[in-house]
């Protein structure tokens, strides 16, 4: 961002350089090394940058470095020690706790200086998290416990905005999803018609799209052959109706479920509105300026016409506010393949649509919090204005380069989440993983127990 005005080159040349190295600031900025060493696949090298990150070892920002480093030895397979990262994050959000001192240089200076407490979603995908580490430690039950806290947690957290002001986002599809195929796993079938059967529920009650996901082909198969396998003939008939399609009969007793994790997460920048109030001998002007929008307005004013034009008579207004930008995922499409026949990949979760709708959901309580930051600023700058009106001035030039929008957020988090089911055969099973024109090829070795299984494939490359 650059601010315009005509007062003096001096001054100018240094408001300017200041702004544009503040506004560069950002944690994602600060985060570069290993964000690339995660895209890379050297995990060892991105948690090792993790531990040498000053920011993130800030104690305002510990809870972003738990969800960094437990999503990062979530995908070293080390899933016990994810899990107490994940654990200790959960910890702290449930505990709430923000240093008075945090408090108040975020009220006074830019709210980054504040303790993080995360975007609502990443509160509750600590729990998709945490249940599929448990999955792949075997451990069903306790997944099943975390999967279903992500719909608790995001009741309890919409009940507390008031009417009109609510997240979109108050409800999870891929959840109950998730919810069913851990119920299946545990031989649960009951149970798992009625999580999928509220996961195809929801997506009815959105004309069939629920945050950026149209209703899976395989949720629809997996809805039909529950409500078969249960004896509920005329909810299979409902469902075909409303879902336009036929079940599939087949065996279903050993399959194995791979999730793919792809891209990374919208990362958060910043925007400034900045008015300049700059008086002159006869007119003055107050400029507007917001570079990402193109507004460079400047809106002359009657002065008074006193000959007068001193540097205490300049005040600067600058606001911020946090943005997402767009992280496009390398890989667009997969498959895996097997004996010959091939299983797409199922958009199942997308973290990019639930982050813009969120961050548009909370725009007003952010420019409340906005409001109150620049009173602040302000009441500061004219108590010492009637002391010294030079000195008065420095500070609200001080407190213009100082502010800032919070730009923290879980960066490692995946963009999008893509599923599907594969039959599996006794023995030992190779399956191949193939993404976007065959640039990727692995391997996946699945053993085959007769049950249910889990798998996961990350592909983190992104391109801007």
């Amino acid at each position: 961002m650059i601010l315009k005005f005509t007062f003096s080159g001096y001054y100018t040349a240094i408001l300017t350089l200041v702004l544009l190295t503040t506004s560069c600031a950002t944690y994602n900025s600060k985060s570069e090394i290993f964000q690339a060493k995660l895209q890379q696949g050297n995990i060892e090298g991105a948690l090792a940058s993790v531990e040498k990150n000053k920011f993130l070892l800030k104690p305002r920002n510990k809870l972003l470095y738990l969800l960094e480093k437990g999503k990062l030895s979530y995908l070293k397979g080390d899933y016990n020690a994810s899990n107490l990262l994940f654990n200790q994050a959960d910890n702290l959000i449930e505990s709430n706790v923000s240093s008075v001192g945090s408090q108040i240089l975020g009220t006074l200076l830019n709210p980054e200086k504040e303790t993080y407490k995360g975007e609502d979603f990443e509160k509750v995908a600590i729990h998709y998290y945490k249940a599929l580490n448990y999955a792949f430690l075997n451990q069903y039950d306790e997944a099943l416990v975390e999967a279903k806290r992500i719909n608790l947690q995001l009741l309890q957290l919409n009940e507390k905005y008031p009417q009109g002001k609510k997240n979109h986002y108050k409800d999870d599809a891929f959840a109950h999803n998730l919810q069913g195929l851990l119920y299946e796993a545990l031989g649960d079938i009951n149970n798992a018609f009625i999580a999928y059967r509220n996961a195809v529920d929801l997506y009815l009650q959105n004309n069939g799209i629920y945050m950026g996901v149209a209703v899976p082909d395989q949720l629809k198969q997996d809805l039909l052959r529950t409500a078969t396998d249960i004896g509920f003939a005329d909810q299979v008939i409902r469902y075909e109706e409303k879902l336009n399609t036929k079940y599939q009969s087949g065996s279903k007793d050993n399959e194995v479920v791979v999730f793919w994790e792809n891209g990374l997460v919208p990362y958060k920048d910043q925007t400034f509105f900045t008015f300049t109030i700059l008086p002159g001998n006869r007119v003055g002007y107050v400029t507007v300026v917001n570079e990402e929008l193109g507004i460079d307005l400047p809106l002359p004013i009657d002065t008074g016409g006193d000959n007068k034009s001193d540097f205490s008579d300049l005040d600067v207004f600058n606001i911020s506010f946090p943005k997402y930008v767009r992280r496009n995922a390398f890989y667009k499409n997969a498959t895996i393949q097997v004996e010959g026949r091939s299983f797409p990949m199922q958009l199942a979760e997308n973290y990019e649509e639930i982050a813009f709708t969120t961050l548009k959901d909370r725009r007003f309580r952010d420019i409340g919090k906005a409001a109150l930051r620049l009173a602040a600023k302000k009441v500061s700058q004219y108590a010492l204005k009637n002391q010294n009106e030079d000195l008065g001035a420095l500070l609200g030039l001080f407190n213009a380069l100082t502010e800032g929008a919070d730009t923290r957020n879980w960066q490692s988090l995946p963009s999008h989440i893509y599923y599907t089911r594969v039959p599996l055969k006794q023995g030992e099973n190779t399956l191949t993983f193939k993404a976007g024109n065959n640039d990727i090829d692995q391997e996946i070795k699945v053993q085959s127990k007769g049950t249910l299984q889990f798998q996961k494939v990350v592909t983190p490359k992104v391109y801007r």
